[in-house]
């Protein structure tokens, strides 16, 4: 133990002794689950006004609060907060009130706006967040982008009530605090997951997807309802999110080296099979021009194009062109978020476990299973009359959930080819993402004007033949062997850049002390 501190110096010895807390050999899933929970809080932050906005418009009696007088409204807050005839907290207290009172009506294209705009957030941040974790490491950037997070979103019930514009720049930074997902998915993997355990970790650090609007939906559901309005919503994803980050502060690090609770024996179970650990350089041109590496991003994209369309959609395809009343649509979406959850813990350990077949055979059968599946059960939803709006559900539930194999598929062959590189394409993958979710509407627009059955066909359609095609191309050019570029030696003569490095050998007990930080 080293006082209240987790960290442990690279010369230090690892040899442990067995009153040391280590948590039964197990700090790499106590690290797996703060991550995990990181992710999932800033994708639920994201999601706050998804959720909320319906409430922010409030009741008839309200009084309506202008969108575009931002100055004027800013003015009023100051009044309110500076020259109000109580103590600082009783005007703070008074203005919540006038702002959780006020009607915030939006027009559609203005809401398409506040939508998109964090996903514009999140691309835009996240190379240069690629490049601030090359130079300061996961810990320290990935706390800071959570802060980043936790403040926009506990300020966005301000910015709503000062104008539309505020409110536009809170979302973009809120899907800025986003943008560390994926790559930092990447690096845990590859730092903390046993190589036998890649596929679980990809399963249980992707399920943020789906714990983020488990958690919100409730959340916002009671609070809007409550005395407390809908500003508070906001205010308890801010603190939750707060809290978190500042246990991943505490906690994580992002060598396991480096953590005084990894005990000799957990080291040695996590870096076996790793390589030889030195710090290695991203080799772009050999990636770049790798057919391997583009078969996972058009699988990647096809994944989040499949679940985007759903996410975004799947009410209003069953309130309009299903028939199912509206209370009934939101538990009835909610539904394959929680089977899907299960589904890709079940789909990782089964892939890390299978002894049938080798890595390159299970990562093509996985992504038959998920892009395969997704795009055929699109294909079932374009069928399926309006006669059978029982069938459509469970069909629409399947499609869901079906991806759920991704972790076994694409992800974990992103893992096993691209090895302490695969965080540049988890980065990438982030960035496919967000690209998704701007697809998506863009795609239903095209086609669906009264959201018609025969409308609905041709969305329908058009994903079947795209993620079918995708899934081919993974099918020819995908592997679950590591590169050649990824083999020592490469990365002295062919590599640009710099990144995080791999995780060091122990030698004897002891861990090589490596030039540079780690």
């Amino acid at each position: 133990m080293v006082g209240f501190s987790v960290s442990r110096k690279l010369s230090q010895a690892q040899q442990t002794s067995p009153d040391d807390l280590n948590f039964n050999h197990k700090t790499r899933f106590i690290i797996l689950v703060i991550v995990t929970l990181c992710l999932s809080i800033a994708q639920s932050d994201t999601l706050t006004l998804n959720f909320t906005i319906i409430c922010m418009a409030g009741e008839d009696g309200g009084a309506q609060v202008s969108n575009h007088s931002a100055l004027s409204n800013l003015e009023d807050m100051e009044m309110t907060l500076a020259n109000g005839s109580g103590s600082l907290r009783e005007n703070v207290e008074h203005m919540e009130h006038k702002i959780a009172d006020g009607r915030y009506n939006y027009t559609p294209s203005e809401k398409s706006l506040l939508f998109s705009l964090v996903a514009v957030g999140a691309m835009v941040a996240v190379y240069p967040v690629m490049l601030l974790i090359g130079k300061f490491g996961s810990r320290s950037v990935c706390f800071w982008m959570g802060m980043l997070s936790a403040v926009t979103t506990a300020l966005i019930p301000w910015m709503a009530y000062i104008g539309f514009y505020p409110l536009l720049v809170m979302r973009f930074l809120q899907g800025a605090g986003l943008s560390t997902g994926f790559t930092l998915i990447g690096i845990c993997t590859r730092q903390w997951s046993m190589q036998v355990q890649n596929a679980l970790y990809i399963a249980v650090l992707t399920t943020f997807f789906q714990i983020g609007p488990i958690f919100t939906m409730p959340v916002a559901g009671a609070l809007c309802t409550s005395s407390l309005g809908w500003p508070a919503v906001y205010y308890i994803h801010a603190v939750v999110t707060f809290g978190l980050f500042v246990l991943f502060y505490f906690f994580y690090r992002e060598n396991p080296v480096r953590h005084a609770f990894v005990s000799t024996k957990e080291l040695e179970k996590i870096q076996r099979d790793k390589g030889d650990g030195k710090r290695e350089a991203v080799p772009l041109k050999a990636i770049l021009t790798d057919p391997v590496i583009y078969s996972i991003w058009v699988s990647a994209i096809g994944n989040f194009m499949g679940i985007q369309l759903t996410m975004q959609f799947s009410p209003t395809y069953l309130n309009k062109v299903m028939g199912f009343p509206i209370e009934q649509t939101g538990t009835f979406s909610a539904i394959p978020q929680i089977v899907t959850f299960f589904l890709k813990i079940i789909a990782g350990y089964a892939a890390d476990k299978a002894r049938c077949c080798t890595p390159q055979t299970s990562v093509k059968i996985y992504n038959n299973l998920a892009l395969g599946g997704m795009s055929l059960s699109f294909l079932g939803l374009a069928v399926i009359p309006t006669s059978e709006p029982v069938l459509g559900l469970c069909m629409l539930i399947f499609s869901c959930s079906i991806i759920g194999f991704n972790c076994g598929a694409f992800f974990r062959s992103s893992a096993i080819y691209a090895a302490q590189h695969n965080h540049f394409i988890m980065g990438v993958n982030s960035f496919l993402n967000c690209l998704a979710s701007l697809i998506a509407p863009v795609i239903v627009k095209i086609f669906v004007t009264n959201d018609t059955w025969d409308e609905w066909w041709w969305v329908w359609m058009v994903y079947f033949v795209a993620l079918f095609i995708f899934n081919i191309v993974f099918q020819i050019w995908g592997k679950g062997v590591p590169a050649e570029w990824t083999k020592p030696g490469y990365g002295n003569k062919n590599a640009v850049g710099d990144v995080v490095p791999s995780v060091p050998k122990a030698t004897n007990g002891v861990a090589v002390e490596q030039d540079g930080r780690v």
